[in-house]
């Protein structure tokens, strides 16, 4: 009666080959699906979509309504110009949750830089680019009037 020997090796090395091959193909999907991760991501953080900056400056004076929809919500905002400036930004309808009012934080930074290029909220970034974007729409709207 032929078997296997116990303690010949051959089941662990079989098993060791095994394990270095899934640990290998492991590493292997790790280092082509990270950096495609991190581009996604990164494309998340900030508004760009290949259109021309715009010059806070020139925006006319007045309320300008803006509104994006992502999903089945609509983001409303109602951008304020004044003397050159965007003095504010007035959420008219967002979402009803705590990443949502945590979102509204973008809007400050906005109005501060007089940009539309500022870091979006971590833990809100959806709803930080809606809202960044119902801006744009509504400064670019007033500026083709």
């Amino acid at each position: 009666m032929r078997g296997i020997i116990p303690g010949n090796g051959r089941e662990g090395n079989v098993l060791m080959k095994n394990a270095r091959q899934s640990l290998l193909l492991l590493l292997l999907l790790i280092v082509i699906l990270v950096p495609f991760g991190c581009a996604a991501n990164r494309s998340a953080e900030k508004p760009r979509d290949g259109q021309a900056a715009i010059d806070f400056a020139t925006v006319p004076n007045g309320t300008h309504r803006g509104t994006f929809t992502y999903g089945a919500f609509n983001f409303i905002v109602d951008v304020v110009a004044e003397n050159g400036r965007v003095i504010a930004i007035n959420v008219v309808q967002n979402r009803d949750n705590q990443q949502s009012e945590d979102a509204v934080a973008v809007l400050e930074r906005i109005v501060e830089t007089q940009s539309l290029d500022v870091d979006l909220v971590s833990g809100a970034t959806a709803t930080s680019r809606a809202l960044t974007k119902a801006t744009e729409k509504a400064l670019r709207e007033a500026l083709n009037q």
